[in-house]
């Protein structure tokens, strides 16, 4: 089972509170999901959303930050030195059998 996107997760709400999700508003919805998996949101950016969907700020919060960690570790890890550095450490840890 994969986990929900943010952005699908932002249109389970929005029907919840009967938006109407034209193409505008899925629009701004994507924009919504890209500043979160990119920048994170701030705490006015997710008030705003809580309000809007029906929700508490830390459910915002819960929902769109393991796309942020995925999308920052895949860019970390697109670095070869930091993807090294990645491997040796997961060794280190015990989570990978000796080079």
């Amino acid at each position: 089972m994969t986990a929900e996107s943010f952005y699908d997760w932002m249109c389970r709400h929005a029907r919840a509170m009967n938006w109407d999700l034209d193409e505008d508003a899925k629009k701004k919805l994507h924009v919504w999901a890209a500043i979160a998996a990119t920048n994170g949101l701030d705490n006015a950016q997710t008030a705003q959303l809580a309000r809007g969907l029906g929700v508490t700020a830390e459910e915002v919060t819960a929902a769109y930050q393991p796309e942020m960690r995925g999308v920052a570790m895949g860019e970390l890890l697109d670095q070869p030195g930091l993807a090294a550095l990645d491997a040796d450490l997961d060794r280190i840890a015990g989570d990978e059998p000796p080079r």
